[in-house]
């Protein structure tokens, strides 16, 4: 039977990426500190918090995967 280890979400763990989706207005990638434009396909996330829920994260597709190793597996 296997046991989450940590309370903690890294950004290498693959079920925190499965889905592209779009972002709420206003917000701005944390990878990059740029805003994610309107109708642009990004990456959901979650940053966990010692006190309180987690906070829900927006990253460009190329943010989310900067050695682009998705991109690459489909070619």
């Amino acid at each position: 039977m296997a046991t989450m280890a940590s309370t903690t979400t890294a950004d290498t763990d693959a079920r925190q990426w499965e889905y592209t989706t779009f972002a709420p207005s206003g917000e701005t990638c944390p990878a990059c500190m740029k805003p994610i434009k309107s109708l642009e396909r990004c990456r959901r996330g979650e940053i966990e918090r010692q006190a309180g829920a987690p906070v829900t994260i927006y990253r460009h597709i190329d943010c989310a995967d900067p050695q682009e190793t998705k991109r690459r597996a489909r070619r």
